[in-house]
């Protein structure tokens, strides 16, 4: 009849080639996307999602046996699958309550959020899904995700505005907490310092940034911003940060010492950027589909992480700093071991323009917000974990005469 009867979605990219199954009940297909998909015709649902290429999947093609599926990629790599095996897909916790942003608490047990109507929860549980509203500020100065910053550790929550004024909320005690204006013109909070006890902010007078001291309200210092501020990211220890603009300039600021050193890079269409916990990294990921990562003891660039098909949104390294993961624009998320920068392994979101990457304290939750206002949540198992799924799937051991398994070197 030449009527359509159904439409396969799960692809964030275009569809390059496409194979049936001998009994036609399955379709393979794959995408620049990265990855390769197995549909049930009769259902056309997505029953197994194939990662392991690192560029654009090509083509396709389905060996005599009826189950090897054979794969060719832009990098010019070629994949052998076993199409008759199923992959668990790796779970992962979505909070769909139009976050505008989020904090791990510091035990990583839980993940406050702030939403589009002003609502603060607490997500608690293994899976995150027991709520506790904390504190309800309402919609005034909710506009975008950069007028608002929460604390490092969940604790205070910072609004911005467009007529000068600046507000401060204890989420834990349920009040406003601080409120002042020294500008009528645009100005926003970039982050917390001193345990909380510090914020910075920035205003569009002048192009300044703003130290304020919480305790008592009062300005510490002011200074000219760097050309084109892009963003202001705090290290882990909340004592220093670095503030970069979009033509290149990075300034990083000591508040313990007032220390600040400047340097100039190459930097394209950044999107957001990470300083590993100790300082001596720096990380950019941007637009044109690659992030770099920059030595700052002497500003030599250590590697450049390639291999997304559409952009680069974000980044974060982990606590003890030997992993960075970086955000795609298609909800791609990888992995990379920062002594070896080998990929590790990868992820897969949904939605678009992923930013505010972030672990858990203890390393073993990574979250992503997306520009729709959902939050991914992967949790690495516990070992537990590990050693009941291997003991699952590891069949019984053939053993000989001497009690000795079969294969085992000596």
């Amino acid at each position: 009849t030449g009527k359509e009867i159904g439409v396969l979605k799960g692809h964030s990219s275009w569809v390059s080639s496409l194979v049936f199954c001998p009994d036609g009940k399955k379709l393979a297909s794959s995408s620049a996307d990265q990855t390769i998909r197995i549909w049930d015709v009769a259902s056309r649902k997505c029953l197994d999602v194939l990662h392991g290429h690192r560029q654009e999947v090509w083509r396709l093609a389905l060996l005599p046996d009826g189950k090897t599926l054979v794969s060719g990629a832009k990098d010019g790599r070629v994949c052998f699958w076993d199409a008759s095996v199923m992959h668990a897909r790796q779970p992962h916790i979505t909070i769909p309550e139009d976050v505008v942003d989020w904090r791990f608490t510091p035990d990583s047990q839980s993940v406050i959020t702030l939403d589009r109507q002003g609502q603060v929860t607490r997500w608690s549980g293994p899976e995150f899904r027991q709520q506790e509203r904390l504190l309800d500020v309402g919609t005034n100065f909710i506009s975008d995700a950069w007028n608002n910053v929460l604390s490092q550790d969940g604790r205070f929550l910072a609004f911005g505005s467009t007529n000068g004024v600046i507000q401060v909320w204890d989420v834990s005690g349920r009040v406003l907490w601080r409120q002042w204006t020294n500008t009528t013109d645009v100005v926003w909070p970039a982050t917390f310092l001193a345990n909380g006890n510090k914020l910075l902010t920035s205003s569009r007078a002048g192009n300044l940034n703003h130290e304020w001291d919480l305790r008592t309200g009062r300005e510490l210092q002011s200074w000219q911003a760097v050309p084109f501020l892009n963003d202001i990211v705090a290290f882990g220890d909340e004592e220093r940060y670095v503030e970069f603009g979009g033509n290149g300039a990075v300034r990083f600021r000591n508040t313990a010492n007032d220390e600040v050193m400047e340097t100039n890079l190459d930097l394209l269409e950044v999107h957001g950027a990470a300083v590993s916990p100790d300082g001596t990294l720096f990380a950019v990921a941007s637009g044109l589909g690659f992030a770099r990562v920059w030595n700052t003891a002497n500003w030599q660039e250590r590697t450049l992480v390639p291999g997304f098909p559409h952009s680069c949104d974000s980044a974060a390294f982990s606590p003890d700093g030997e992993r960075l993961v970086v955000v795609g624009g298609t909800g791609l998320v990888r992995l990379w071991d920062t002594e070896s920068w080998q990929g590790v392994f990868t992820l897969r979101g949904h939605g678009s323009w992923f930013f505010s990457t972030k672990f858990s304290p203890d390393g073993n939750v990574i979250g992503i917000m997306s520009r729709e206002g959902s939050l991914h949540l992967w949790r690495a198992p516990s070992w537990a974990e590990i050693h009941a799924a291997e003991a699952k799937n590891s069949p019984a051991p053939d053993s000989d005469a001497t009690g000795k398994m079969e294969g085992q070197q000596p």
